[in-house]
């Protein structure tokens, strides 16, 4: 609360001092949902930034944004918007609130904001296989670059990183727990057909106050060892060993290698992610355990063609470094002993969603899986803009756990944007099959109106 209403005191100043120099745009969308079984199929409510859960049936939102140019290539940011739905949440939530300064390359935003949405959403994990779009934005700092920064000439090496610090404000085992987050990648160009780049993102929740041992470490030396992965010391707090914790903080991470180039005029991007949790994983002992992709996208694409862009993506978590023995012991992705809330906010996965929570919305229940995802994007019949999502997967539960949500799962989604002109009307399908339950269907309607 805090943080919103300095939102809204800036805010108010901001536009009493500048109103004649920013650029003022919104959107108003609602959202409803039908479908034939308790919860609503699969890709209905993923990756819906947290707008959406299984049991929803309205879900609307206002937002609105501003720019105030300081130069050409530089400008400050503000955005501010609310959000209802009904299910699990039922409540008013912030969607948005949060101030920005952004320039040709760097980005500063404080406060919870919508990350980007790449790939034209055919991607079942956005930018990340630990960072999808599936939760509300955590409220936070953040530094990141905005493009590679190349030594020279705009090509050879480079890099692109981001730091930042978020709350996790939602209710949870561990009370205000701490998450940090950043990432390094080197970047090769060679020219503008051809780029790589390589590296490394790791986050850790950590502080926060225990039902148990009561408040844990959250001075500074704490976040020292932090975020630099090192033991917790000696102090963890009461009755906390250093094994319990395996590190102070719950760690995640992943190793990207990502190519772009261009081949036949088409836009070709190959993925990698590798993620681990534990010293084990970061020595890729549980290989293959990763994402793997592939998106093309036709730039020189007609507005009429059927195909613009398809994207395919493999992931595969079953090993988890159950073949290497080591004192870290087997994984259990996107679960921790200490952080028993895991790698959620509010009750949502916060990476791949293929891995889900058990029928308490409390303890990821099923982590091991494989699965086939495929994206394609384009114009049907040249005038309806359309996207759909398909994927297949094999659910193998997880550490201690029998729940397997239905095993093999076929979830697809078809988004047919059918109205384009006064507002924009949005027919979404979507249907489960499954092959221990019956098949699930379902059908909602989106109405938004953007204004400037």
């Amino acid at each position: 609360m805090k943080q919103t209403l300095l939102v809204f005191l800036f805010l108010s100043f901001f536009l009493n001092v500048h109103a004649q120099n920013i650029e003022i745009s919104g959107q108003v969308n609602a959202t409803g949902l039908l479908y034939s079984e308790e919860n609503s199929p699969f890709w209905l409510h993923t990756n819906q930034r947290g707008r959406i859960d299984e049991l929803t049936n309205f879900s609307g939102f206002i937002t609105t944004q501003g720019f105030y140019n300081f130069s050409e290539n530089s400008n400050l940011e503000f955005g501010l918007g609310a959000l209802y739905q009904d299910g699990y949440a039922d409540k008013l939530q912030l969607d948005e609130a949060y101030l920005a300064f952004n320039n040709s390359w760097l980005g500063i935003v404080a406060g919870r904001k919508q990350r980007e949405e790449l790939y034209r959403g055919l991607s079942a994990t956005n930018q990340s296989i630990l960072w999808s779009l599936n939760a509300r934005p955590l409220p936070g700092i953040r530094f990141f670059t905005k493009r590679p920064i190349f030594f020279k000439n705009n090509r050879g090496l480079g890099f692109q990183a981001s730091y930042e610090e978020y709350l996790m404000d939602d209710e949870r085992f561990v009370e205000n727990t701490r998450l940090h987050h950043k990432s390094f990648h080197l970047v090769y160009r060679s020219s503008p057909k051809f780029q790589i780049s390589a590296g490394l993102r790791h986050f850790v929740q950590w502080g926060g106050t225990h039902p148990e041992f009561g408040d844990l470490p959250s001075d500074f030396e704490a976040y020292i060892r932090a975020i630099t992965g090192r033991g917790a010391g000696e102090d963890t707090g009461d009755g906390i060993s250093e094994q319990e914790i395996n590190g102070l903080g719950n760690h995640l991470g992943s190793y990207e290698i990502n190519i772009k180039t261009i081949l036949a005029g088409y836009n070709v991007e190959l993925i990698y992610n590798h993620l681990f949790e534990d010293g084990s994983g970061s020595l890729l002992r549980n290989t293959p355990d990763g994402r793997y992709g592939i998106f093309i996208e036709d730039p020189a694409a007609s507005l009429d063609s059927w195909f613009q862009a398809v994207m395919y993506e493999f992931y595969y978590t079953k090993n988890q470094s159950k073949n290497t023995p080591t004192t870290d012991g087997e994984d259990n992705y996107f679960n921790n002993n200490l952080y028993r809330s895991g790698w959620t906010y509010e009750n949502r996965v916060l990476g791949l969603p293929f891995i889900t929570l058990g029928p308490d919305r409390f303890r990821i229940a099923n982590n091991k899986i494989l699965a086939h995802h495929i994206g394609l994007s384009g114009m049907a019949f040249n005038k309806v803009p359309y996207r759909f999502l398909g994927s297949f997967r094999k659910n193998y539960g997880g550490k201690g756990s029998e729940n397997t949500n239905g095993k093999h799962v076929l979830s697809t989604y078809l988004d047919l944007n059918l109205l384009q002109n006064v507002v924009n009307l949005n027919l979404q399908l979507g249907s489960d099959f499954s092959e221990t339950e019956g098949p699930n269907f379902g059908a909602g309607v989106s109405i938004s109106k953007s204004f400037l």
